[in-house]
This record gives structure tokens, C-alpha cells and sequence, in this order.
């Protein structure tokens, strides 16, 4: 029995390692789950980690196609262990073009691929080699340059001063963004920059190019003393709630000055534009009263296109917060005249090379908020401050010893500057200056919005404009008024031979409440027949008028005329009025 058992147990055994030896036998099946989270993988522009979280029932390998991307720890997880976060990292792309690469994971038999990508580096490049080209100074006559740009992103290209036109021409990967600069005609050199963003892509910086250009020429002087200036003088207009707006020109909602709006004014028939200014809003430096050199050549561009086109402009340093006008007294000469002195050197040393055709004014309405106020010690301040923008100015030389210069009467008012200015600032250029004044008589009729307890709004102005049974038609200050009015200031003034501005004027409401629509056209003539009468009346005393208009008159993008009838009778009056120099 012994012998038998051992022989079976044995033949068993031969067997069972026969069967395991067989080489024909498949190998052992790998049995569980195999699954891949994800099928792609996105990375950053700059490079960094992605893990890739894989369930299989052995440890996966990995392998990828691309050298970019490379395979890190593996951490194992899960409650039966079978769970593997896989560390991927990817380079930082280093151009402009998007990427892919393949993963491909393998446990036993099964294996599966993850898609690897990785966005294009932004790129907004400029060629060196045309930046330092465009970099280089131009000519005060101007001219065209150009920079070449590489680019993968959106963008879009400004110029910090409209001296500099943009034309950009763009192609699927490259760019030319071509430029003109326009001419200087400022004795001071300028420069601006162009400035080129992308859009929406804040991993990204700007580019800068600066713009400089050289000093323009001064013009030749013509000749032209003040009362041959006033008698050049056909219609003057304003450029109001623009430039003279505290910290930007479109500020109070109109448009920047452009040239098409200069033309418009000229195509009109007026040939003389006053340009209300601010600067101390435009100060870099307060303890030197430093004006950013920006607005000192925006300003000079404006004037430069109004000369170039046989116009007359004035520059002044209107309310602009009201540092000097509302401080004509005693208590602020030590403040006051430093900064007078300051400004008027920066604005007449920029603007030295205009001719006569360029006039400045040295302030706007002095002490018009407390006009009740002023009695003869104020005017005397007011005297001084007038003084220090004519020294200020010839100080300067060139064509700023013999340009005309214009002092303001007492809150430019008529009845103000007839009572106070009883002596004038003095000039060693000999009839080189003028007097200003402005005229809003009846105000009930040319500015009041709205009834007051003093008074009502008045609708109808001038015989022959009155509506019958009306209670809207003026009681006071018609055209016997008017003329009574100019005739003081032409006693005082161009009798001893200093023309007159009347820096500003005009019945300026356009749609009074209360106003009924059967009489609007009644109103609109009214006003017109305002108009031409300072027009006419004005002219015939010495006196050369400036409407004020914010935009209601002309289009400030285009320059095309708004209210023709308004117009219209400017030019009647303007026609009608003769100077008596």
C-alpha cells in the first residue's frame, strides 16, 4: 500500500510541472478596471504641472511624443490601491504658435492616449531696427515713418497727441503701422508717443514708440499794430466748454478741436477764434507752476491751424478754477502773482514763433463772481495782475515784443470797467494793446434758464421781435441800451487808441422752459437779431464782437453750421458794422 500511494503521488507531481512548463499556455489574464479621467490635458503658457489621474489594477506606464512635456511622481491612492496621480510638466512655450502632445498609458493589455496641449505664447513685437528708425527726430516740416510689428493677439494702436496720425496696415502675422507726423509750427520741439495695446490680454505689455520733432521757425512778423489787427478783424467766435474745461478738452461733452471744425469756421466767414484755456488743471510741478509741455503743444497745434489759415486767434488763461479771478484782492497778490508770471513766460515762450495773428489775453472775467465787491483797491490789484502777463510776455522777446496783448476791464463788465478803470497797465510796445469787456445785456434775455425772483425769462428781444400781449418780451436793454453801452467803451478806450473785444456775447438758451412751440421761431429770430446787432453796433464803435458758443452754433466734429440763421445774421451785422479806424 505504502509503495503504491508514493508512486500516484508522484506521477501527479510530473504532471502538474508538465502542465506549467508548457510554453504553448497564454500568460495569466490581468483582471480589474483600467480607465483614464480624462482624455486631454491643457498647460499654461508659462509651463507648469498638470496631473493625470489614472484607475488600473496594476502601476501604468507612461510614455509621451513630445520632449516639451515629461512624466513625474506617481502617487498611489484609492482604498484597493489601484488609483495613480500621475505628474506631468510642461516647459514654457517659448513662441507664437500652439502645441500638442500625446500621452499614451499603458497597465497590462490595456493602454489609452491623453491628448496634451498648450496654448501659443502672446506676442506683440516690434522690429528693433524700425523702432530706433521711427525714434529718430523729425523735421519740423513733419513727415511719415513707420514701425513693422509681430504679433498673435489682437491690438490697437494710439497716438498721445494729434500731431500724430495712425494708419495701420495689418497682415495674418506681421503688421506696418504707419504713421505722419504733422508740421511744427511752435518754436518749442514736441514730442508724444504712439502707443500699441493688446486687446484683452492683460500678460501682455504695451509698446511704446516716442516721437520727436524739432522746433519749428518763427514766422515773419507782418507788421500790424492793434487797431490794423481789430480793423483785420471781420467776425470773431468763440471755442467754448472745450480746452478752457479743468483737466481735458472733452470734459463738458464736446469733441477735441479738430481741423475740420477750423475750416467750418473760416468757410462761415469768421476769421478771428478766442481759445479759452485752462492750465493750472494741466500743472505737473506746483512749486514751480511746471506746465505739462503736452498741453503747451496741444494748445500750440489749435492756434497753429487756425494762422495757417489767415485767422485770428486768442489765447487766454480763462476761469481755470478761479486761482486768479476770483482772487483779485490784496490778501492773494503773494500767491496770485508768481503763478501769473510763471504761466504767461511757459504759454508766450512755447507760442513765440506765431506772428501777429496770434494774440493772448492775460486773464477772463476778473472777480466777476464778486463784482459787487470791487471798488477801486481791487482794481488797483487787478492792475498789477495785468502788468505782470504784459511784462511776463515781453520778457520773452522775439515775436512776443510787439504781439498784441489784451487786458481784461473789472469782471469784463461795462458798467464795472467805466467806474474802476480810470488808468490802463502800460506797454513799451507802442499801440500793442487792446481792452475786453463782455456783453450778456438783458441777461434776462441771453442766459437766465429759468424765472427768478428778480426777474422773468425774456423770449423776445429788438423792435420789430416782441409778441404781441406777450409777458416774454424784454423791458430793458435793447438797441439804445446797446449802443449807450459800446459808446462808453469806445470813450474810454478806442478814443484813445485802444480797440475793444467783446471777448464774448450771445443769447445763449436755446429752448427756454415755459417757451411755447408756436413761438420758437419768434425766439430764434430774436436771438439772430441780438446777434447781429453787437455784430453791427460793435464794429461801428471800435468794438470787435466774439459770440460764445459751446456747440449749439456749429458742429464740433465736422465743423458744418448748426444754426444757419444764427449765422447768417453775424455776417449781416459783421457786414453792416464799420470800424472807425
Amino acid at each position: 500500500m505504502k509503495t503504491t500511494l508514493l508512486n500516484l503521488a508522484t506521477l501527479f507531481l510530473l504532471v502538474a510541472l508538465s502542465a506549467c512548463s508548457d510554453k504553448n499556455d497564454p500568460d495569466p489574464v490581468i483582471s480589474g478596471e483600467f480607465k483614464c479621467t480624462v482624455e486631454s490635458l491643457s498647460f499654461p503658457i508659462g509651463g507648469g504641472d498638470n496631473v493625470l489621474t489614472v484607475m488600473a489594477p496594476v502601476k501604468p506606464e507612461i510614455t509621451v511624443s513630445e520632449s516639451w512635456v515629461t512624466v513625474g511622481a506617481t502617487e498611489v491612492t484609492g482604498s484597493q490601491k489601484n488609483i495613480y496621480k500621475i505628474t506631468l510638466s510642461a516647459a514654457a512655450n517659448p513662441d507664437g504658435n500652439d502645441r500638442k502632445a500625446i500621452a499614451t498609458v499603458k497597465a497590462g493589455p490595456d493602454s489609452a492616449e491623453v491628448e496634451l496641449l498648450q496654448s501659443a505664447k502672446p506676442i506683440l513685437e516690434a522690429d528693433a531696427a524700425s523702432v530706433a528708425e521711427a525714434e529718430k527726430t523729425f523735421k519740423a516740416e513733419g513727415g511719415v515713418g513707420s514701425v513693422r510689428l509681430t504679433y498673435n493677439l489682437d491690438y490697437e494702436v494710439n497716438a498721445t497727441a494729434s500731431w500724430i496720425t495712425i494708419d495701420n496696415t495689418r497682415a495674418l502675422e506681421s503688421a506696418t503701422v504707419i504713421f505722419t507726423v504733422t508740421p511744427n509750427t511752435s518754436t518749442s520741439a514736441r514730442s508724444a508717443s504712439i502707443v500699441i495695446s493688446p486687446v484683452g490680454n492683460n500678460d501682455v505689455n504695451p509698446l511704446t514708440v516716442t516721437i520727436s520733432q524739432e522746433a519749428g521757425e518763427s514766422q515773419a512778423l507782418l507788421g500790424m499794430n492793434a487797431k490794423q489787427i481789430a480793423a483785420d478783424m471781420h467776425a470773431g467766435i468763440n471755442i467754448g466748454n472745450t480746452m478752457e474745461v479743468p483737466g481735458g478738452e472733452t470734459g463738458w461733452g464736446n469733441p477735441a478741436v479738430n481741423e475740420r471744425y477750423i475750416q467750418g469756421l473760416k468757410d462761415a466767414g469768421f476769421n478771428a477764434v478766442r481759445v479759452p484755456c485752462a492750465w493750472d488743471s494741466h500743472i505737473i510741478d506746483q512749486s514751480t507752476h511746471t506746465v505739462d509741455p503736452a498741453w503747451l503743444n496741444r494748445v500750440s497745434e489749435v492756434v497753429g491751424w487756425i494762422v495757417s489759415r489767415d485767422m485770428y486767434a486768442i489765447v487766454n488763461i480763462h476761469w481755470d478754477g478761479g486761482w486768479l479771478e476770483e482772487n483779485v484782492n490784496e490778501e492773494s497778490k503773494d500767491k496770485v502773482i508768481p503763478k501769473q508770471r510763471a504761466l504767461w513766460t511757459q504759454i508766450a515762450s512755447h507760442l513765440a514763433g506765431y506772428n501777429e495773428r496770434l494774440l493772448f489775453a492775460g486773464t477772463n472775467e476778473p472777480y466777476q463772481g464778486k463784482r459787487d465787491q470791487m471798488t477801486a483797491k481791487e482794481m488797483a490789484v487787478l492792475l498789477e495782475y495785468e502788468q505782470v502777463f504784459i511784462d511776463a510776455v515781453r520778457a520773452t522777446g522775439g515775436n512776443n515784443a510787439s504781439r498784441t496783448l489784451i487786458f481784461q476791464g473789472p469782471a469784463t463788465d461795462i458798467n464795472k470797467t467805466q467806474e474802476l478803470m480810470t488808468a490802463f497797465p502800460t506797454d513799451n510796445a507802442e499801440g500793442r494793446l487792446m481792452a475786453e469787456i463782455h456783453y450778456y445785456d438783458p441777461w434776462n434775455f441771453c442766459g437766465l434758464e429759468k424765472d427768478e425772483s428778480w426777474g422773468k425769462m425774456a423770449f423776445f428781444w429788438g423792435a420789430g421781435h416782441h409778441v404781441a400781449g406777450s409777458d416774454r418780451n424784454a423791458t430793458w436793454g435793447e438797441e439804445d441800451y446797446m449802443k449807450e453801452q459800446f459808446d462808453k467803451m469806445k470813450k474810454q478806450f478806442v478814443d484813445n487808441g485802444i480797440p475793444v473785444i467783446i471777448g464774448e456775447y450771445g443769447a445763449i438758451v436755446t429752448n427756454p422752459a415755459g417757451l411755447k412751440t408756436e413761438d420758437k421761431a419768434a425766439n430764434m429770430a430774436s436771438r439772430a437779431y441780438f446777434d447781429k446787432c453787437v455784430s453791427q453796433f460793435g464794429k461801428e464803435r471800435g468794438l470787435v464782437p466774439f459770440l460764445w458758443d459751446t456747440g449749439e452754433i456749429f458742429d464740433r466734429s465736422n465743423g458744418s453750421v448748426k444754426n444757419t440763421e444764427i449765422v447768417n445774421a453775424i455776417m449781416e451785422g459783421s457786414e453792416a458794422g464799420k470800424y472807425p479806424f
